[in-house]
């Protein structure tokens, strides 16, 4: 089978749609501040704050829906996106987000 070069797709498969952050809350999140802060918290604790692996995301305790500060720093928690994603999803449940 011949090799495609790197960066073609075959035209039977459609491209994949990615358009960022474009949610309600993406000018918050895509805003020099919170990028910005995310850094700062990620640099100072790069640990995931439930299974101790590295972590990509940074969590909200109190969510912002529910009256949580968006930048105050003890509102925020280092997670890695299992664990973000994971809690995300109990709160949901719980009708908290």
């Amino acid at each position: 089978m011949p090799n495609l070069p790197k960066g073609k797709r075959p035209p039977w498969i459609p491209k994949r749609k990615h358009d960022g952050n474009k949610g309600p809350d993406a000018a918050f999140y895509n805003s020099y501040q919170w990028r910005k802060l995310r850094k700062m918290v990620l640099s100072a604790d790069p640990l995931c704050i439930e299974c101790n692996e590295v972590a990509n995301v940074v969590d909200h305790i109190i969510p912002i829906r529910q009256g949580g500060d968006r930048y105050l720093l003890s509102n925020l928690q280092p997670m890695c996106t299992r664990c973000h994603n994971r809690k995300r999803a109990n709160e949901s449940r719980e009708g908290g987000v």
